[in-house]
């Protein structure tokens, strides 16, 4: 019964990884690039800058309307007319009285149309709006890839986090493995009197302690595995097999020139984006304070009628131009002036800000890497001694010439080299990635 289910398990685990993904660090990238919400609401920010510049371009063309009309009269007015004279053959004057008789006023069906163009000849807001949208529109693209490296860099994390608590996982398991196969050989040697019962008790102790270590590890694989399709938008029962691994690092990070690290870091860009609009704005809050032109040209025409009958139509023609001249708004003008102008001191202050702070963070992070670098040599070394120490530590306890506690004590020293080895990696890495983004190459692959 045992085989039985052995040889089903390790049937389903293949047909598991049969139909499992395979996601190198190049192809998670790519998928978390296509399904990042994030990256999708920053191209929605994108397309409303484009939206706002397509409002400050309508203000500058010209506005056509076009109307028409039609009233239905039900009461007739009417009004007095002189259609004749009689003479007053007793006046010695010789005027003649006026006969009058009611004339119908209007008609039972009236018909109107129109249009008409109206077009902005100067007006400085407008023109400053404009000037506003298309440096509004450029900062949102470094906006965007901003974002876009920040949500990659965070992408080649998470990879590296899964593949470094994988391999936790792989130590652990491996770790109670081999605490078990030694529980079974003192079981075995305790059967035939070669070992004695503390000794049973002891190695099976030492089993019993890495199993709960062996979940622990599996649980943290498994919530990372979790995060890890989530950011790129796969399905929770997706099987993936993440290719890349923890053998290799990147060449060191090279110092690099503050001025190309400011002139490629897309947020530092859309610090300095954001103090162009301040001066667009300050230019259009001084606009206020001009006049605005525009001109205008319509043509109307009205016809009436009993019979429902359209003939016989008025026409006009009409153009003009209208001024207006701000003179006073209760000093709110002068106000916003000055809101303007501190804005502005605000941005610049930030900007200095964050030139230090990029200076900061490019010092420190380099200070991490050759750190993590040290460790990783150091580390290596300590494995290799740690592994040497193990194999002669398991020979001597079969040989009965170390105790349990000895095996344990070369297990645990071994076990700890190897989670200290990856762990040096991945800290290595992690600070590589930073890097990467402090200079403006959050996207780029690390080798």
């Amino acid at each position: 019964m045992r085989k039985y289910l052995i040889t089903m398990a390790l049937t389903a685990w293949t047909v598991l990884n049969l139909n499992a993904l395979d996601l190198s660090l190049a192809d998670y990238m790519q998928l978390v690039e296509e399904n990042s919400k994030d990256l999708y609401l920053a191209n929605i920010d994108q397309q409303l800058a484009d939206v706002q510049d397509k409002l400050a371009r309508s203000a500058t063309r010209p506005m056509i309307s076009a109307g028409a009309d039609y009233k239905r009269n039900f009461t007739e007015i009417t009004m007095p007319a002189a259609v004749g004279a009689l003479p007053d053959l007793n006046s010695q004057t010789g005027m003649y009285d006026l006969f009058y008789v009611d004339v119908p006023y209007n008609s039972k069906n009236e018909f109107s149309a129109n249009i008409g163009v109206q077009q902005l000849l100067f007006d400085m807001k407008v023109f400053k709006a404009l000037e506003a949208s298309k440096q509004y529109r450029t900062m949102t693209g470094t906006i965007y890839e901003a974002s876009r490296q920040g949500v990659l860099t965070a992408a080649k994390q998470l990879y590296y986090q899964t593949v470094l608590l994988d391999e936790v996982y792989k130590v652990k398991t491996a770790t109670q493995q081999n605490a078990h196969d030694t529980y079974l050989d003192i079981l075995k040697k305790f059967d035939n009197d070669l070992a004695s019962e503390l000794d049973v008790l002891q190695a099976e102790v030492n089993w019993q302690i890495n199993i709960p270590e062996e979940t622990k590890a599996g649980r943290n694989r498994d919530l990372a595995l979790s995060n890890l399709r989530f950011l790129a938008g796969l399905k929770p029962e997706d099987e993936i097999i993440l290719t890349d691994s923890l053998s290799k690092t990147p060449a060191a990070a090279l110092q690099t020139e503050l001025g190309d690290i400011l002139s490629s870091r897309p947020d530092y860009q859309a610090m300095q984006g954001e103090l162009a609009l301040r001066d667009i704005n300050i230019s259009a809050t001084r606009a206020e304070f001009y006049p605005s032109l525009s001109a205008s040209i319509g043509y109307g025409w009205q016809s009436s009628s009993d019979n429902f009958e359209i003939k016989d139509g008025t026409g006009a023609l009409q153009a003009g131009l209208s001024l207006s001249i701000p003179i006073y708004y209760g000093g709110s003008r002068f106000a916003k002036m000055e809101q303007v102008r501190l804005e502005k001191k605000k941005s610049q202050i930030s900007l200095i800000k964050k030139q230090d702070e990029i200076r900061t963070q490019i010092n420190n992070l380099q200070l991490l890497l050759d750190e993590s670098a040290f460790r990783i040599t150091s580390a290596e070394t300590t494995l290799e001694t740690a592994g040497k120490a193990y194999k002669i530590m398991e020979i001597s306890s079969q040989n009965g010439l170390a105790t349990q506690l000895d095996l344990k004590d070369a297990r645990l020293n071994l076990s700890g080299a190897q989670l200290n080895y990856y762990s040096a990696i991945y800290d290595y890495l992690n600070s590589y990635f930073q890097w990467q983004q402090a200079i403006g190459e959050g996207d780029k692959l690390p080798y």
